[in-house]
């Protein structure tokens, strides 16, 4: 794998991700090239091709896989951490460790009531693996939360300032608070087609003088025969990790697409 340091936000607009210059909110991002983050805050995340993130605001992401062409709006917040409900405070003092919240730690105040770095796992790294999943060609409303765990479905739209505490089905359209589903965007017939083509995972550059993208059952069929032809290509876009650094954008390309 090939690595590289002390990148730009220009240098790494040459390799595929959008990330407004002057950002350092980005750890451990892990993408397909292209893709459109800008200033936004993302950690431990991974973004497949094509993901778009609305260029306004300031959205937040942890622990989350963003699937190809996935799209979220302003003031979005995904897969936050949470406190725990259990122990005898919810409070970071009780739960975190120096190395998660550096910055808390050198207060000697907390310090001083916090468990050492040596203490044991903490309650943080038990939680960590849990990951959010916003599917494929998805689309997260502006200003909508999104509950740590939760899985979005493939095509489905989350309205506007949602808060979605549950699994989303695929193509589903919901919203409020709690989000609940309104209705889908197609028929079940269409639905089982479009889950079944799995167009995102092709390259759809060649074909699109063929097709007109508002007539959806029209541009399926057009899909379907030239899959059943062979004579669309699988997507292979390559792939990054970026983190940022002192010195800029840490860059390490990885060794196959994330999807």
């Amino acid at each position: 794998m090939d690595r590289r340091e002390g990148l730009s936000a220009s240098d790494l607009m040459a390799l595929g991700v959008c990330i407004d210059e002057g950002n350092n909110k980005v750890h451990d991002f892990r993408f397909e090239r292209p893709a459109m983050i800008h200033g936004h805050r993302l950690k431990n995340c991974s973004m497949g091709a094509y993901g778009f993130y609305n260029a306004a605001g300031l959205a937040s992401a942890y622990r989350t896989r963003f699937g190809r062409y996935s799209q979220v709006g302003e003031s979005t917040i995904v897969g936050p951490p949470e406190h725990p409900m259990t122990m005898f405070s919810t409070h970071p003092f009780a739960f975190s460790r120096p190395s998660h919240m550096p910055k808390m730690f050198q207060m000697p105040e907390f310090a001083r009531i916090s468990p050492e770095e040596d203490d044991g796992p903490s309650w943080a790294e038990s939680e960590s693996p849990i990951e959010t999943v916003i599917g494929h060609e998805a689309y997260v409303g502006a200003g909508s939360f999104v509950r740590r765990g939760v899985n979005v479905g493939v095509g489905a739209v989350i309205g506007a300032r949602s808060v979605v505490t549950r699994d989303v089905p695929p193509y589903a359209i919901v919203a409020g608070s709690p989000a609940r589903v309104l209705r889908y965007r197609y028929p079940d017939p269409v639905i089982e087609r479009l889950l079944k083509l799995a167009w995102w995972n092709y390259d759809i550059g060649p074909i699109k003088r063929a097709v007109d993208w508002a007539d959806t059952e029209r541009t399926l069929d057009v899909l379907e025969q030239k899959v059943a032809d062979r004579q669309l290509e699988k997507l292979m876009p390559e792939a990054y990790a970026v983190t940022s650094t002192a010195t800029g954008y840490s860059l390490t390309r990885l060794s196959a697409p994330l999807y």
